[in-house]
């Protein structure tokens, strides 16, 4: 069986994933970036789990409403360039997630993802986040945070709409630092993955 460009760039990706995450399990930062989401004790992570599926839905909406403007543009990924006429509708994916797409092997990929949410989160926070004290700040950041999705695959209208959690994670990191944001972003996160995980299931 021939491999198309865009098949392969998606086994890549997973082997690059699964790997990383897999060496992160061994290296034994998992407890450290658990425990610190303790900052939502004390009920605190009821609140942030209603305000993380407010901005997410506010997030779908907004990619809803970019696509019903027929703008082509909204639509592109750059996985398209590689697709064949019969991928490229569907072309436009988070790399990140490659590894659902092995028969087989998903719901081990999913396990992997969703240990490796919080790190993954913390990191996004300390590269956008970290030292916002502006609006200015707060927007451009923002707005980095949003577009560095569309390098990874995603449609440029996802990469738009991302702008808005970022702007919302920015304003709670003035309130609480960056333990804070993490765990948010790690409730958002984990929310995606396990919608992932019942759209499989079903």
């Amino acid at each position: 069986m021939i491999l198309t460009p865009l098949e392969i760039i998606g086994i890549l990706a997973s082997a690059y994933f699964t790997v990383n995450f897999v060496l992160y399990l061994r290296s034994g930062d998992l407890s450290k970036d658990f425990w610190s989401l303790r900052v939502l004790r004390n009920g605190k992570w009821i609140i942030a789990l209603l305000g993380t599926w407010f901005v997410l839905a506010v997030v779908v909406v907004v990619i809803l409403l970019l696509y019903r403007t027929g703008i082509p543009l909204l639509r592109f990924s750059w996985l398209m360039l590689l697709a064949t006429p019969a991928e490229a509708p569907s072309a436009g994916q988070n790399l990140v997630l490659s590894g659902v797409k092995i028969p087989g092997f998903m719901w081990i990929f999913l396990v992997l993802l969703a240990l490796n949410v919080p790190r993954l989160a913390k990191n996004e926070e300390r590269i956008f986040r970290q030292g916002v004290r502006d609006p200015k700040t707060a927007i451009w950041k923002s707005v980095q945070f949003g577009l560095v999705h569309c390098l990874i695959g995603v449609p440029l209208a996802a990469g738009i709409a991302l702008i808005i959690p970022g702007l919302f994670w920015s304003w709670l990191y003035t309130k609480g630092g960056i333990r804070l944001t993490t765990a948010w972003h790690a409730l958002h996160n984990w929310t995606l993955v396990a919608i992932l995980a019942l759209a499989l299931a079903l």
